[in-house]
């Protein structure tokens, strides 16, 4: 999971065919300029993650590490177009700035594809996909880095792209995490890029074709940095709210979770600090995902605590990491009614263990198709077959009561139909993505070993079936497939799109 910056300079407005043609890929869109009169269609907002408008959902993963024509961690970012029958890799994209006419170059420490987000910025009914590049140098000063790009979606796939702009000023990697949503509940999609200690960058949308916002407001987070962000409509009043793990300076021990909550205006200025108690702050964790897990119409938040600090000997949940469950409500996310997971709580396959690291990529959707949304959460850590730091994945099931261990099922590369091998280091279900490809609507599993092969990283495709789950039927794949460069710590699968 989880949920990214910009960085000041010219805009780039071009118009492009951004298609590496592979195996059956959609044909590229015929480009146009768009200029500051155009008038921006006024249609439907798409449906979030589809690209091409053919009503299959895609999935964009990136390889922020990735290997661009010798320039090391340049980055680069895959394409999946969802169809009804075919494999999640058959038709494909690739995207990275040595393209013709993508915005910049590919440069050593770039990281594109950093973050990700989707949506309809243009309000042209087909969904969009916004890139990051934190690393890229966006003027004389070292602290002036990190651009922000879309690249336009259409009938025929993704092409066209601009940088997005900003108001002029110094950025510190901009674009390390986004967050998409209506903020301000007017119809028009906006645009949250985090920047360094915690600031949010908020981008009004519609968007026109050269970058162009409607509006842009800072708003400021202390000396707090955001860890990750997800975006829901929490109090389901229609304007979508923040959430986001935020620690001070690194302190594990100071992570909390935090929410702005959408206003007419936008994010909220001051965001509010989510309580177990009237005494004590719920406490933060990793990575985080909003759904609607109890099926009440509000968005709840799941969030991973993979790790173990200081402040969890009063949690004996947290041994081997945990997954929280927090429901959203009329007023707002109710700590309150928290529930803890790990894997010795009722019905979670394995037993918990230090270090294992249980509740990373923590990603949301119905799998089984019964509405409730369900949740998948990595092992990244967990020894498989006397094999360390090989890694599994475990999936959770929604109810009426939230999040619960019943039905919990585990893969992992060694589990039975799934291809590949378990081997050190493998880190299988470092990340994860749920969503559905192929229109049954039950979302399918792709989960990333992102240390497979010195961490140039690994795909594996998952179908959902009313059973949950299935290995009978998977695939998978990596950067060459994709037509990238196989190198080391290119990370493919580090970033999935939100």
């Amino acid at each position: 999971m989880t949920a990214y910056r910009v960085g000041r300079g010219p805009v780039l407005a071009a118009a492009v065919t951004a298609v590496l043609s592979l195996a059956a890929p959609p044909a590229p869109a015929t480009a146009t300029t768009a200029t500051t009169s155009d008038a921006v269609p006024r249609k439907a907002v798409a449906k979030t993650e589809d690209f091409n408008g053919d009503g299959y959902r895609d999935v964009a993963v990136a390889a922020p590490g990735g290997t661009v024509n010798g320039k090391e961690r340049a980055g680069h970012v895959a394409v999946l177009y969802g169809s009804k029958s075919r494999p999640a890799h058959e038709r494909r994209q690739l995207f990275h700035q040595d393209l013709p006419d993508i915005p910049g170059s590919a440069d050593a420490g770039d990281g594109f594809g950093e973050a990700l987000v989707t949506g309809d910025l243009d309000r042209d009914g087909y969904t969009d996909l916004i890139v990051s590049s934190p690393g890229e140098r966006t003027g004389t000063d070292e602290h002036e880095t990190g651009t922000v790009m879309v690249i336009w979606g259409g009938k025929k796939g993704l092409s066209g792209s601009a940088t997005l702009k900003t108001s002029p000023g110094p950025y510190i990697r901009a674009g390390r995490h986004m967050a998409i949503g209506d903020f301000d509940g007017d119809g028009d999609q906006d645009l949250a890029v985090n920047e360094d200690f915690g600031n949010l960058l908020v981008l009004s949308g519609p968007f026109q074709r050269d970058g162009r916002a409607s509006g842009a407001r800072l708003i400021g987070g202390g000396l707090f940095f955001n860890r990750d962000l997800a975006a829901g409509d929490i109090d389901r009043d229609g304007r979508t709210d923040i959430a986001a793990i935020r620690t001070y300076y690194e302190n594990p021990d100071s992570r909390h979770l935090a929410v702005w909550k959408g206003t007419p205006q936008g994010p909220s200025p001051t965001y509010e600090v989510v309580k177990k108690d009237a005494k004590w702050t719920l406490e933060g964790g990793d990575n985080l995902d909003m759904g609607d897990v109890n099926r009440d119409g509000h968005a709840d938040v799941v969030m991973g605590r993979r790790d173990g600090y200081d402040s969890d000997r009063d949690i004996p949940q947290a041994k081997g990491g945990m997954l929280s469950y927090v429901p959203g409500s009329a007023k707002g996310l109710v700590g309150s009614k928290a529930v803890r997971i790990n894997q010795d709580s009722p019905g979670i396959p394995g037993v918990a263990v230090p270090d294992d690291y249980f509740g990373s990529g923590v990603s949301i959707a119905d799998i089984d198709g019964d509405g409730y949304e369900d949740v998948a959460a990595g092992v990244l850590a967990k020894e498989v077959d006397g094999v360390r730091w090989a890694g599994a994945v475990i999936t959770l099931r929604g109810s009426a009561k939230g999040l619960t261990g019943s039905g919990a099922k585990r893969l992992t590369q060694s589990s039975r139909g799934v291809p590949g091998v378990s081997e050190a280091f493998d880190v299988f279900g470092e990340n994860n993505k749920l969503v559905d490809m192929n229109g049954d609507r039950r979302a399918d599993l792709i989960v990333a070993a992102v240390g497979e092969n010195q961490r140039a990283g690994a795909l594996w495709a998952f179908r959902g079936t009313r059973s949950g789950v299935t290995a009978t039927g998977s695939v998978t794949f990596g950067n060459g497939t994709l037509g990238a460069v196989a190198a080391p710590r290119s990370e493919l699968g580090r970033t999935f799109a939100q």
